[in-house]
């Protein structure tokens, strides 16, 4: 049976992950990574803006009608510099033979570079919105519990645990550092330098319990005997399914891979 993931707080875990039930949620975290590879890999599939443009719709259209908006917002948010900046250099910046369709004295606007561009852009976002789409709907937890029932080490398990809620656990606690410094009538706003001051007083006592709980929690592990070999049990239940569909979606990339090429 599988954890309950709508009581867990999102307070600790990794910054994108969205508390919820939908049915995107409900799948295998496994399934939904071997899922992100043949998606971004189609999106190279020929040399037009078609492509990658029909999958991101179909992507979009999916999260929309699940309920899961926020994974689009959130993409898009992180495609947006990125794309701004491939059309500076692809449609103004970069020179091309044909003719500009418009031109202000130095800076000209290539149809050519607009294309490739939009290519560029609609390909990276297909990669983006998977990646987001798994990363909002996997809690940590769920991720490495299904990663040691599928034989990886409990070590490297733990590892991408710990990275994931470092950032969160990092903000949250440098919250409360800001928050008592301000109670006691430290100020914060105001000039550079006195911001600047600020940035150096949070540093200090933020390090120093960053490390503080590293070591608590190393010696809680080792204390439960967490380098010991053998079989471990989990409090989070992931229920172990989907391997047929997760070895599909790996294959898939073969051909795909090809079609890439030759298309």
């Amino acid at each position: 049976m599988e954890a309950d993931t709508t009581t867990w707080s999102p307070a600790r875990v990794a910054a994108l992950y969205d508390v919820g039930s939908t049915w995107l949620h409900r799948v295998h975290p496994l399934t939904k990574l071997a899922a992100v590879l043949p998606l971004s890999v189609a999106g190279f599939a020929g040399d037009t803006f078609q492509v990658p443009a029909v999958l991101l719709l179909v992507a979009v259209a999916i999260l929309l009608a699940s309920r899961l908006w926020m994974v689009v917002l959130k993409s898009l948010r992180l495609m947006a510099p990125m794309t701004f900046a491939l059309f500076v250099i692809h449609g103004v910046v970069r020179p091309y033979d044909s003719e500009p369709i418009a031109s202000w004295g130095p800076i000209s606007i290539n149809a050519e570079g607009l294309a490739l561009a939009g290519t560029t852009a609609a390909r990276l976002a297909v990669f983006v919105i998977a990646v987001t789409a798994a990363m909002t709907t996997v809690h940590p937890k769920r991720f490495a519990t299904a990663l040691i029932q599928r034989g990886v080490s409990h070590k490297l398990a733990y590892a991408y645990l710990a990275g994931a809620e470092l950032l969160p656990e990092m903000r949250l606690r440098a919250a409360q550092i800001l928050d008592a410094q301000q109670s006691r009538g430290f100020d914060t706003k105001g000039s550079l330098p006195r911001r600047l001051r600020t940035l150096f007083a949070l540093l200090k006592p933020l390090l120093v319990s960053s490390l503080i709980a590293v070591e608590m929690r190393t010696l809680a592990l080792e204390s439960r005997g967490f380098a010991r070999p053998g079989r471990r049990t989990s409090a989070v239940a992931v229920e172990d399914k989907g391997k047929l569909l997760q070895k599909a979606l790996l294959l898939a990339v073969i051909p795909l891979v090809v079609l890439a090429i030759l298309w």
